[in-house]
């Protein structure tokens, strides 16, 4: 049985028989006092919850610019054919909010909704949306809320909108509410963000099973041991992995990497020929570690059995020499 189509109908004095739509108490009696607080988010949490109170229009995707900061990873394609099926079979349940373009007369900029913007392009008809006037600040604050409302972003999808955020210059506050974030978890995003570049978490995907926590480890980890990240498994991930999946692999091999980094290498013996005043050969004397070898030139040399036997001696004098020129002035 093909499900009821929530904006069917809908009017200024008509309201959507969806079941979640009717438990939303009417516009005319008492919000809860959450809902009566002033500001953006006030705003946002009504667009979310009172739908039918809105007025959806139907607009042309060709009249609609999709811009603005992306709060998802991987491609708008990756997941758009079972959306575009299931509004092509059951219509466009949910709408999208626009906003007017702030640069471009008599046309809008998609505030949250990419997604169903993009199927319904590809399906040529209207898009069902919310037209509010929003600020800079307002729209991204109602990107973030939408999104935590809908669909719960992953750590590290929520750390990229943040870093967005931060470079487009909204103040911490702003990136707080619209992620719903304290200022702790910024803290850890910005560090995942400084140990691993965007390029290669892009590579890895959401990850949505991979917390924050793990994320931050990983990242303390790589910052700590200066491991050099895009040496990393820079090649294509095997095909088939989950986003889950390649953050196990990556993250096993950034260890390793560490582990290697941080060992140290052995030191290169440096070896030099011992010369007769004749210039024949008498051996080799090699310096490793605060090690000092010699090794005669020839098998069972004597010269090699009397520095052995005389080395209390010898030794003394030769340090006594150094000590000599070490006290010359210069």
């Amino acid at each position: 049985m093909a499900r009821k189509n929530m904006f069917e109908g809908i009017t200024a004095a008509q309201r959507s028989e969806d079941p979640e739509m009717a438990a939303i108490p009417p516009s005319a009696e008492k919000m809860p006092e959450v809902f009566q607080s002033g500001g953006p988010i006030a705003a946002i949490r009504n667009d979310l919850r009172s739908l039918s109170s809105r007025s959806v229009q139907d607009i042309d995707p060709e009249m609609i610019e999709d811009t603005g900061l992306k709060d998802r990873l991987g491609g708008i394609d990756d997941d758009i054919a079972e959306l575009r099926d299931s509004i092509a079979r059951h219509g466009q349940q949910v709408p999208i909010l626009l906003r007017p373009h702030p640069k471009l007369s008599g046309r809008y900029q998609v505030v949250y909704g990419r997604r169903r913007l993009a199927a319904i392009r590809s399906l040529r008809t209207p898009v069902k949306a919310l037209i509010r006037t929003l600020s800079d600040e307002e729209a991204v604050l109602a990107q973030g809320q939408e999104n935590n409302v809908r669909k719960d972003p992953s750590f590290i999808e929520k750390a990229l909108f943040a870093g967005d955020l931060e470079e487009a210059g909204y103040d911490a506050k702003v990136v707080q509410d619209a992620l719903n974030v304290n200022r702790s978890h910024t803290s850890h995003m910005r560090k995942v963000r400084e140990a691993i570049p965007r390029d290669i978490i892009e590579r890895i995907g959401a990850a949505p099973s991979v917390g924050w926590k793990r994320w931050y480890e990983l990242a303390a980890r790589l910052l700590d041991e200066n491991v050099d990240v895009a040496t990393v498994h820079p090649a294509p991930f095997p095909t088939g992995l989950t986003s889950d999946q390649r953050f196990d692999l990556w993250s096993k091999l950034a260890t390793k990497s560490g582990k290697n980094s941080k060992a140290p290498k052995p030191q290169q013996p440096q070896s030099m020929l011992v010369k007769a005043q004749d210039g024949s050969v008498i051996g080799t004397i090699a310096l490793q570690n605060d090690t000092l070898s010699f090794r005669a030139a020839s098998k069972g040399d004597p010269f090699a059995a009397w520095l052995h036997e005389n080395a209390e001696t010898v030794f003394p004098r030769l340090h006594e020499k150094f000590l000599a020129r070490s006290e010359k002035p210069e």
